[in-house]
C-alpha cells in the first residue's frame, strides 16, 4: 500500500513539474480563441484534466507542450460544437479580393503594419473575425512559434493543409487591417505599443 502511494506521488509531481511551466501558454491560446477569461481557466482547467488521465501516453517529455496544446485543441473543438461560434465570422472570398487588391495598390504590406503598430488585444480581435481553422495555425505558428509540423500534429490534420491554412490566413489577416485601419486609426506616429507584439511575431519563414 506503501509502495503504491508513493508511486501514485511521484507520478503527480512528475505531472506538475512536466505540465506547470506551460499553464501560461495554454491560457493565452485559450483566452485569444475565446475572448472569455473565466471561460478559458475552464477549458484549460479540463485540459490538465484530460492530460492527467492521459499522461501514460506522453511517450516524449520533450514535446510536453505540443501534447498539451493537441489536448486544448480537442477541448476547444469539443466546446465549439455545443456551443454558438465565438462572432459571426467576415466572407473569406471577400476579404481575399480585398488582399488582392492590396498588392496592387503597392501600399505598405499590412501585415508589417500589424507587427509594427498594434497592441496584442487587437491582434486577438483581428484574429477572433478570421474561420477557426486559419485562425488556429496562424496563431499556433506565427505566435506561439510551433514549426509546421508541430501546428500539424496539434491540430490532427496533413502539413500541406497546414501550410495552406496559415499561408492563407496571413492573406485574410492583412485584408482584415487594411479594411479597418480607419477605424483602428493607423497613424504611422501612433507606434507606443509596436514593440509589446512585434517579437513575439515569427519570421515568416516557409521551411520552419
Amino acid at each position: 500500500m506503501q509502495a503504491s502511494k508513493r508511486a501514485q506521488r511521484r507520478r503527480q509531481e512528475r505531472f506538475k513539474a512536466l505540465t506547470l511551466p506551460h499553464l501560461d501558454v495554454l491560457l493565452g491560446i485559450a483566452r485569444r480563441r475565446l475572448n472569455d477569461t473565466p471561460l478559458a481557466e475552464d477549458l484549460v482547467q479540463d485540459t490538465y484534466m484530460r492530460a492527467w488521465e492521459a499522461f501514460d501516453s506522453l511517450v516524449d517529455e520533450a514535446q510536453v507542450r505540443g501534447w498539451l496544446v493537441r489536448i486544448l485543441q480537442r477541448v476547444t473543438s469539443d466546446h465549439y460544437r455545443t456551443h454558438l461560434r465565438r462572432q459571426t465570422l467576415l466572407p473569406v472570398t471577400r476579404l481575399e479580393d480585398e488582399h488582392s487588391e492590396i498588392l496592387a495598390s503597392h501600399q505598405e504590406d499590412p501585415l508589417e503594419v500589424l507587427i509594427g503598430r498594434y497592441s496584442d488585444e487587437r491582434v486577438e480581435d483581428a484574429l477572433m473575425q478570421l474561420p477557426r481553422d486559419f485562425a488556429e495555425a496562424l496563431e499556433l505558428h506565427d505566435i506561439e512559434g510551433f514549426k509546421y509540423r508541430e501546428v500539424a500534429e496539434i491540430m490532427e490534420v496533413p502539413l500541406g493543409t497546414v501550410m495552406s491554412r496559415i499561408a492563407r490566413g496571413r492573406r485574410l489577416l492583412a485584408a482584415l487591417i487594411l479594411k479597418d485601419r480607419r477605424a483602428w486609426d493607423l497613424n504611422p506616429t501612433q507606434t507606443a505599443d509596436a514593440n509589446s507584439h512585434s517579437s513575439r511575431i515569427q519570421n515568416h519563414d516557409p521551411g520552419r
